[in-house]
């Protein structure tokens, strides 16, 4: 076999004139945490909506990410777009307390939200996250959560 020296993505060859630079979001981006906490009522009901914040279309993917459900209100955990309501998680709440979507080198790795929410095509600008309630409340409560984005 022969011995071989190969780049990344992130190195661009000049002396290739199909090569092309890397990405500034891959090359030198910077992580942007949306911390926030939303609540429920005890008398919420089935198709309530909670908006819990925008991230950036074009933005990649961060494992930051999280959803603390220990508290939340409802047995179901439903988060993705306003009309994709299960985009980005639909588990049990008893599955596990902390809910990360993207974990360190998974299939999400180095992808835009707009892809890892499986929209065909980037929308540009924000893409809404929402929180969703598939049954009646079990009870009053809260979730704490970030959203981890790589802009430039």
């Amino acid at each position: 076999m022969p011995a071989v020296t190969g780049k990344s993505d992130l190195i661009h060859d000049y002396t290739d004139p199909d090569s092309s630079p890397a990405d500034p979001e891959f090359l030198a981006g910077r992580v942007v945490l949306a911390t926030g906490t939303v609540a429920n009522l005890s008398t919420d009901s089935n198709t309530s909506m909670y908006h819990l914040g925008d991230v950036p279309a074009d933005g990649i993917v961060h494992e930051d990410t999280f959803f603390d459900v220990a508290s939340w209100g409802y047995a179901q955990v439903v988060i993705g777009t306003k009309t994709d309501t299960d985009a980005l998680v639909d588990q049990t709440k008893v599955t596990e307390n902390i809910v990360t979507p993207f974990a360190v080198g998974d299939a999400n790795h180095g992808k835009r939200w707009w892809e890892a929410l499986g929209l065909a095509e980037n929308p540009g600008g924000k893409i809404g996250i929402w929180a969703h309630a598939e049954a009646d409340a079990a009870g009053a409560g809260s979730m704490p959560f970030r959203l981890a984005s790589v802009i430039r």
